[in-house]
């Protein structure tokens, strides 16, 4: 990965009881579309989850801004930025999808962030994870690129995925592989670069 970038480029359900939406009204009809909007995402041992208020001691203690502690403020604007985000989100278009990692059995922990930013390009783009070092090396990641590829073809209809590493990052580009990523080509400097092409 690039400096400034997370460990990797590389969404799931949280099995928590989840409000129920009568849909009687055009109102409620839009209340769910928002709302599975915002539906969680798992894999097979974590929980790739939207933040909400709640988690502002988790995103105080993890977010990736140097990596240090953020304050009570900082933490809530880093909340709001990303909820934020969400609501601009939509089929065939991702402006930008960051998502907290837990593991099933400690919900409440995060253990790093993962997602999609689309920056660069709205329907193509770039996978991204970061976990803490002590989740590292323990097929998190992998995992996480799987659910992501799932998301982005079947929840955003988006016509394929990019992503890459430092060439030293051998883990990362490991991830990606396993995942479902196909490398393609590489940088200047051989960084190397990888690709997911939605089936349509």
């Amino acid at each position: 990965m690039k400096a400034e970038q997370p460990a990797a480029y590389f969404r799931t359900n949280t099995g928590m009881d989840k409000e129920v939406i009568v849909l009687n009204t055009a109102e409620s009809k839009n209340q769910l579309a928002s709302y599975l909007k915002h539906a969680d995402f798992e894999t097979e041992q974590l929980l790739l989850r939207f933040v909400t208020e709640d988690d502002m001691p988790e995103v105080a203690r993890t977010w990736p801004a140097d990596h240090h502690p953020l304050s009570d403020g900082e933490a809530q604007e880093a909340i709001a930025y990303m909820r934020g985000n969400y609501e601009r989100n939509m089929k065939g278009s991702i402006f930008h999808l960051c998502l907290a990692v837990c593991g099933k059995d400690h919900p409440g922990t995060i253990m790093g962030w993962c997602g999609l930013d689309g920056t660069r390009n709205h329907a193509e783009p770039e996978i991204f994870i970061l976990l803490d070092e002590e989740y590292r090396n323990k097929g998190y990641g992998t995992q996480c690129v799987k659910e992501l590829l799932r998301v982005a073809a079947e929840e955003y209809a988006l016509s394929g995925v990019h992503g890459g590493c430092d060439k030293e990052n051998i883990a990362s580009a490991r991830a990606m592989e396993k995942g479902g990523m196909v490398q393609y080509g590489t940088e200047e400097n051989g960084d190397p670069l990888f690709r997911f092409c939605a089936s349509v």
